[in-house]
């Protein structure tokens, strides 16, 4: 039989809906594609929910502003919530689709400054209106199924009673489910002697798993996928509280209202900032304190980390749902309180505090190894002075910077780049396990080493380490080793930039290590750099388009753009830097390399 067309699936899961847009309804969504989930594995069911959505996904298709699309999505709602609460599963599949649809034109339109409420003045209305049907709809089906499954329970030990297949009084014990008393199935019953007779306890079913026991199989089935134990560390804590929260129910027994008390205790948990030592440790302790104690002297999380924990507790419902461990719904979480801190924008470094950074004495010349932040006749061109200078420079990442290699340092005949990319795609695959692991898949990249940086010993640095069999580029540069087994690159900068932000009393909370990467996207944009360069050169992900072209080196016109980024910051900051460097090849500086000696690599 032939796939009805606009009809997807992942494997073995759902079906969805999947068109593929136009340019002007592309540009519209922000996306290639418009996807809307049926709701069901069921192939027949599948096309029948196909068709009842084809109507508005074609209507919002063809939109070709947001003033059009408004005024679709608007009719329809008024329609849908006139209607009441749905009473099927099939038009509630429907209306779910619906409703993600109206939730992304709400935070496109919020993001290109349209106006929508002020333009349908009952939008609010008739959106709170559907939203609460579909919720309320949402409870009485599972609630329904629950009743349907009781009944098929007790017609099942009825029937094995009546054929004599049982008097064990295990055939009259029952099982509760959400408050709902369910005979064992026919299947807990296992033949003996001939005879068909209930086993001693009823194995649980994958379905009946507590949440406690589907987190333990999520933390291993990551653990497999990425070869340590990050997601433990991850979503731990916040399963953690879920499961204390909800007394650790049966997975498959969590109803909508349960998920709306997830959503709704999470704004309600402070950060540790003032609370007591004993109190700080766990996000129920922190929850009850606050709740306890009220909200004098506590600060809450940002929003930031709210909408982290709906990311997170979304992608752990929604591995529970491709394994087969929950059949409802995929839960939304987006409570968000009034309250809430909002989050902080990272800015870029300043001209002076780049200049009062560079005169610090690791820069112009220090008392030694252990004392580098002290004026001193040494001059120590270490991880950390390096490290800062090319985050810098090249706007990378603190953890890329940390894994680089002697061999990662490549040219062109012309100008120099550090490889990012995980490994040489020309000489053929590799093993996974071989592969580096950077922050995303665009992190994937070549970027161009800026010309100070050969200038002040960068390639003498690569020759030497080569010269003495030494792989990495900075071997003091030792990543911090989490409880899970995960690897942090960058921590080594990122504790030397607190010292160093105290030292040179910089007090605005804008700034981090970050702003380097801010830094080198303003350099970029002053010298009018195309997009997608940018995107290459900072590691960003960019539309479909972006990712065709070369993926090796950048052309020599964009090389030599590249190059040419001294804007007068960093003229002076070349004055700086040099002149220490040339008073340490003249011998006014005694030069240290304990790298070479085997110290700490």
């Amino acid at each position: 039989m032939a796939r009805a067309p606009y009809l997807t699936r992942r494997d073995g899961g759902r079906y969805y809906l999947q068109i593929r847009l136009g340019k002007v309804a592309a540009d519209l969504y922000g996306r290639a594609l418009l996807r809307a989930s049926l709701r069901t594995s069921n192939y027949a069911e599948a096309r029948r929910r196909l068709v009842d959505s084809l109507g508005w996904a074609c209507e919002l298709i063809d939109a070709p502003d947001l003033e059009t699309l408004g005024t679709v999505l608007h009719s329809r709602l008024v329609a849908y919530s006139g209607r009441g609460a749905p009473v099927t599963e099939r038009e509630l599949a429907e209306r779910v689709a619906f409703e993600n649809q109206v939730r992304s034109f709400i935070v496109r339109s919020q993001e290109r400054g349209y106006s929508f409420c002020q333009r349908f003045h009952s939008f609010a209305s008739n959106w709170v209106d559907f939203v609460n049907q579909n919720k309320t709809s949402e409870e009485c089906l599972i609630r329904a199924g629950q009743r349907r499954e009781y009944e098929r329970g007790r017609a099942d030990a009825g029937e094995a009673i009546g054929h004599g297949w049982t008097h064990s009084p295990l055939m009259h014990q029952m099982r509760s489910t959400d408050g709902v008393s369910v005979a064992p199935h026919l299947s807990e019953l296992r033949p003996i002697n001939g005879k068909q007779e209930a086993m001693p306890g009823p194995l649980p079913a994958e379905s009946a798993l507590r949440l406690s026991q589907v987190a333990k199989l999520f933390y291993e089935d990551k653990y497999k996928l990425n070869d340590d134990d990050r997601a433990r560390g991850e979503y731990e804590p916040l399963i953690s509280f879920v499961i204390k929260l909800l007394g650790d129910p049966e997975l498959s027994s969590m109803t909508p209202s349960d998920f709306q008390k997830i959503d709704d205790a999470l704004p309600e948990i402070p950060n540790r900032k003032g609370l007591p030592t004993g109190d700080r440790v766990t996000l129920m302790s922190r929850f009850k304190f606050a709740k306890a104690n009220g909200w004098d002297k506590l600060e809450r999380m940002t929003v930031t980390t709210i909408k982290s924990y709906h990311i997170a507790l979304r992608a752990f419902f929604g591995w529970a749902i491709d394994n087969g461990y929950f059949h409802g719904p995929k839960p939304t979480f987006k409570k968000i309180s009034p309250e809430n801190l909002t989050a902080l924008p990272r800015d870029a470094f300043e001209d002076d505090e780049l200049l009062a950074l560079v005169n610090l004495p690791l820069f112009t010349g220090c008392r030694g190894t252990s004392r580098m932040w002290t004026k001193g006749g040494y001059f120590l061109q270490n991880h950390i002075y390096w490290g800062f200078l090319i985050l810098i420079l090249t706007g990378m990442r603190a953890g890329e910077v940390g894994q680089l290699r002697c061999a990662d340092v490549v040219t062109d005949g012309e100008f120099f780049f550090f490889d990012l990319r995980p490994f040489d795609a020309r000489a053929g695959r590799v093993a996974l396990k071989d592969q580096r692991k950077f922050k995303t898949q665009s992190s994937a990249r070549v970027v161009p080493i800026h010309p100070l940086l050969i200038d002040l010993g960068l390639l003498d640095r690569v020759w030497e380490l080569q010269k003495n069999k030494i792989d990495r580029l900075f071997p003091q540069w030792q990543p911090y080793k989490k409880p899970t087994g995960e690897l942090r690159w960058g921590q080594p900068m990122t504790k030397s930039w607190q010292y160093v932000k105290g030292l040179l009393e910089i007090t605005r909370k804008d700034l981090t290590l970050y702003g380097t990467r801010h830094l080198m996207a303003d350099l970029l944009d002053n010298e009018a750099v195309a997009q997608r360069t940018r995107n290459r050169i900072l590691g960003h992900v960019g539309s479909v388009p972006d990712g065709y072209g070369r993926k090796g080196m950048l052309s020599p016109e964009q090389s030599a753009a590249i190059a040419a980024l001294e804007p007068p910051v960093i003229k002076k900051m070349r004055e700086v830097l040099l002149n220490a460097k040339t008073k340490a090849d003249c011998g006014q500086l005694t030069v240290l390399k304990p790298w070479l000696r085997g110290l700490n690599s």
